[in-house]
């Protein structure tokens, strides 16, 4: 098993360094995910940050729950967790770009280059910073290389399915809570089969509700990473079902704690639970026939 306190850039040699292009490459993608902007309080970003950000984020990202995707049987394209941990705390950003650019040319599918290598290293930074072996700063650096990533990957190889636009779907956690890399991930498997997507994140319930019932949504599915609040979840729940502008709106739950509480969607007042991020976009498919036929 790997000593992750052996992780530092120290320890790469040379030759296990991947090969990367000599090219300037743009990675500035176009947004692929509409999202929810409030105002910023500056009074309240170091309140923030010492309250909620810090003693959530190494939770959120050990706690991400994705299926158990087989890794690919090509031997010329393996996932190798530690060195690309280590490329994406490095000094140059380009050389974690690159490493997963190399990996598509070898013609890796972008879903395992998702579930295989960008997930497993967002829970391996949370684990990292659990075990103090790197800092926050660290930390809050690779998950933003991680999530520029995911975004360039979905912009520019992940195409929506040639079919008619599906529907709408806000993805988001309870407002005061930090989005998840993980949430970030099923966003994209959301836009790819064809979904128009939504995030936030909320600061408050006013702020949700406010936006689903101003703009249509035909889904709502909420990310849920612990049980602290789910009393609190609940009559969000049914603050959305009330105020949406779609009086047949669906509500779906994801989350890791799901797998051992498949029961809460029926508790909660969600129409249905996902513990695999990667099906949710077909759960919520076969859901939305259902949510038609509400009186």
């Amino acid at each position: 098993m790997t000593n992750r306190k052996e992780l530092s850039i120290s320890n790469v040699t040379a030759p296990d360094r991947p090969r990367l292009p000599v090219a300037p490459l743009d990675f500035s993608p176009p947004e692929p995910i509409w999202r929810y902007r409030r105002p910023l309080a500056s009074d309240g970003i170091a309140r923030s940050i010492h309250t909620q950000l810090l003693p959530q984020v190494g939770l959120a990202l050990r706690s991400m729950s994705f299926p158990n995707t087989p890794a690919p049987a090509d031997p010329a394209a393996p996932f190798e967790v530690q060195q690309f941990t280590l490329l994406i705390l490095g000094s140059d950003e380009r050389a974690a770009f690159a490493y997963v650019e190399n990996l598509i040319s070898r013609g890796t599918p972008t879903d395992l280059i998702f579930l295989n290598l960008l997930a497993p290293v967002a829970r391996r930074l949370g684990v990292m910073w659990e075990e103090d072996t790197t800092d926050f700063a660290n930390v809050t650096l690779g998950v933003s290389r991680l999530q520029r990533i995911l975004r360039h990957v979905g912009e520019n190889y992940l195409e929506a399915n040639d079919v008619q636009r599906i529907g709408a779907v806000l993805l988001t956690t309870i407002p005061g809570e930090q989005h998840s890399f993980g949430l970030a991930m099923v966003a994209e498997f959301f836009r790819h089969d064809g979904w128009d997507i939504c995030t936030g994140p909320f600061g408050s319930r006013r702020e949700l509700t406010s936006l689903v019932a101003e703009r249509w949504f035909d889904l709502v599915g909420f990310s849920i990473t612990n049980d602290r609040r789910l009393d609190e979840l609940k009559r969000l729940i049914q603050d959305v079902r009330r105020e949406s502008r779609n009086r047949r709106i669906g509500v779906i739950l994801g989350g890791p704690i799901l797998l051992d509480r498949p029961e809460l969607a029926n508790v909660l007042g969600a129409d249905l639970s996902a513990t695999d991020g990667a099906h949710a976009p077909q759960l919520a498919r076969a859901l939305l026939p259902m949510l038609k036929g509400r009186g």
